[in-house]
């Protein structure tokens, strides 16, 4: 693989990036010269075999006449200000036509910008290639500094990218429908649709014809036109079905036939539709138990599951003071700040209702401070009471530390590792006083 197509200056690190995404999809991309030559390929691992030693840089292919493109679906896009240079991309499914088109003209646009500062300049950076240095921040959003999240994220991708269905877990206001979307934006499918359907939200009646849409006249009450179910909606791109423990038993049978068959039938029609999604499914509670108590089927639960991926609760995030940082910068628009001692109230909170209830929480006390500083005061009730247990033991704790080195708090601060101007704020959040003449309190 060339790692600078038509020796571009500077194009090597984003196309490497871009080549990533492509590695575990039925895609090839191809920079072709304006005389046919190759001069990079990337060859998806679905796509390798027979072809590849006919897309190898070196090679000559004219991208439009070609007998070999001839055998595959391709979208051809030329370099803009180049000097008839273009961007193929080559899928064996027609239903990769949507993302193919936009990586197309991503790629294109990339190499424009990295020819030369004169071009760069000249030239915006596009739509496509806007959106894809976007998304690709989705993973920071979604992982923070925590390793399980990173690890979960990756595993995510790595299903995704062979088309197996993804269960996810966890405790409510974890975080599973962000975690979904990121996943479709960071996947293949991303310039397609994220369609997503709350199965706890909607009464058992609506929850069939919004799942598998309807024709005109299914029913009384059905509108004029019909409508097309969220399932068709999200024909190329990915659906999140949440809270599935909720489907009833029913509509599971009719679920489960649509992932065997990948075809969908709308109520008061004949025909089934095909559909091309990636499924996300997730729920708060135990599917297994549910299974075992008759309340499940078990075929579906295995169909969905291709693997079940736990999202961590909020209390055991390693990165839970940097989120808090970031969504009270988020609510406030950067304007407000955590006291020390608030803070530290929220860290200690068990958080039973995630990053739900810490956005309300926040929201709270933005809206009781006056100075755009969040003292505890400021916090809902719940966590300060809480927390007040522990706040008593860690001052019963440093003052038995402090008396052990008889007040000598350059030692108490070398023996717990802080600074003493560090020591002295949590003397003062914990109410242990030192007077100026060298008495205490």
């Amino acid at each position: 693989m060339a790692s600078q197509p038509f020796g571009l200056a500077g194009a090597g690190d984003e196309f490497d990036r871009l080549a990533a995404d492509l590695r575990a999809t039925d895609l090839a991309l191809l920079c072709v010269g304006a005389d046919g030559t190759i001069a990079y390929s990337c060859i998806g691992e679905a796509m390798a075999g027979d072809i590849a030693a006919d897309l190898r840089p070196g090679q000559r292919l004219q991208p439009r006449r070609s007998e070999l493109v001839d055998q595959f679906h391709c979208h051809v896009e030329a370099v803009p200000g180049g000097a008839g240079e273009s961007v193929a991309l080559l899928s064996r499914s027609s239903a990769a036509a949507l993302y193919a088109a936009a990586r197309a003209r991503m790629a294109a646009r990339l190499l424009a910008l990295r020819a030369a500062s004169a071009v760069a300049a000249a030239l915006p950076e596009g739509p496509e290639l806007a959106a894809h240095r976007a998304r690709l921040g989705a993973a920071a959003r979604v992982c923070g500094g925590d390793a399980v999240m990173k690890r979960n994220l990756e595993l995510a991708q790595h299903l995704a990218q062979r088309g197996l269905p993804i269960l996810l877990a966890g405790e409510t206001g974890t975080g599973k429908e962000v975690f979904a979307r990121a996943l479709h934006e960071l996947s293949h499918r991303y310039a397609g649709p994220f369609v997503a359907l709350n199965c706890a939200a909607l009464p058992e009646p609506l929850i069939e014809s919004e799942l598998f849409g309807y024709r005109q006249g299914a029913f009384t009450g059905a509108a004029r036109e019909g409508y097309r179910g969220r399932i068709q909606q999200a024909d190329g791109g990915t659906l999140f079905l949440d809270e599935i423990g909720d489907m009833p038993l029913a509509l599971q049978a009719r679920l489960l036939r649509v992932l065997e068959t990948r075809e969908v039938t709308p109520l008061g029609g004949e025909q089934a539709l095909r559909v091309d999604i990636q499924l996300v499914s997730a729920s708060h509670r135990d599917l297994a138990a549910a299974v075992a108590a008759g309340r499940f089927r078990e075929d579906l639960y295995y169909r969905l599951c291709g693997m079940l991926i736990e999202l961590p609760p909020l209390r055991r995030r390693a990165d839970r003071r940097a989120l808090m940082l970031a969504v009270l910068s988020e609510e406030s628009q950067g304007r407000a700040v955590f006291a020390p001692a608030a803070l530290d109230l929220l860290e200690a909170h068990d958080w039973p209702g995630n990053f739900r209830e810490l956005r309300n929480a926040i929201k709270v006390a933005l809206a009781l401070s006056a100075d755009d500083i969040i003292r505890p005061e400021h916090l809902p009730p719940a966590i300060g009471s809480a927390a007040a247990p522990a706040a008593a033991d860690e001052r019963a704790a440093l003052l038995a530390g402090i008396e052990r080195h008889r007040w000598n708090l350059s030692a108490v601060a070398r023996h717990l590792g802080i600074s003493r101007r560090t020591l002295y704020r949590r003397m003062h959040r914990l109410g242990i006083l030192v007077a100026v003449d060298g008495g205490h309190g």
